[in-house]
């Protein structure tokens, strides 16, 4: 699948995560998926993201024979709530705080594997205890009903705000049990990854 997440100790101090959807499906958006993976494991070594985010856009324009790109969105969490994130052209993820969800953490790079002179921004922000991050693909926002009708990432906002106060496991048991109830049995194009972090 075209899908890929991952959780990194950089060190006892430190934690990475990223998740990332790549155009397409198939051997092709597996193969890509597979290189993701590798590259990003690499961060134990302590390379700065921006130019991780840069050495894989190049590698991807350079293969063209790959013929996909990546939207992905890669963060750094310490133990002080200190969070260093790129976010190259995938969804806002929703920031919970206070019991609201709200759209957090824009885009301001472009997806990897588009243009090979792409640069590639790390923003920051500061945690609060008990923030949550709700990182998800696009399986879940597009997510249709019979009617064709998309499940949409303001219903995303209340079925997580209505859960805010739950563990983790029950946030997220929430959320896919609406986006089921949401599709009822229809087919989904799309492969469906959420991932939540707590600080």
């Amino acid at each position: 699948g075209g899908d890929y997440f991952d959780l990194m100790e950089i060190s006892p101090e430190r934690s990475a995560f990223v998740i990332a959807d790549v155009s397409g499906k198939g051997l092709g958006a597996a193969l890509v998926t597979a290189m993701l993976q590798g590259t990003f494991s690499a961060m134990t070594l302590g390379t700065e993201p921006a130019r991780i985010f840069t050495h894989v856009n190049r590698f991807m324009c350079d293969h063209s024979q790959v013929e996909r790109y990546a939207t992905l969105f890669f963060g750094i969490l310490d133990r002080t709530g200190w969070l260093e994130f790129i976010n190259a052209g995938h969804l806002p993820p929703l920031l919970v705080r206070d019991g609201r969800a709200e759209p957090a953490f824009p885009s301001e790079s472009l997806p990897l594997g588009l243009f090979r002179t792409a640069e590639f921004k790390t923003s920051t922000c500061n945690l609060q205890p008990g923030n949550t991050i709700v990182l998800y693909t696009d399986g879940i926002n597009e997510a249709t009903n019979p009617r064709d009708e998309q499940y949409g990432i303001e219903r995303l906002q209340e079925v997580v705000t209505k859960n805010a106060s739950l563990s983790v496991q029950d946030l997220q048991a929430a959320i896919l049990a609406s986006v089921k109830e949401f599709t009822r049995g229809s087919y989904q194009a799309d492969d469906v990854t959420l991932l939540i972090i707590r600080y």
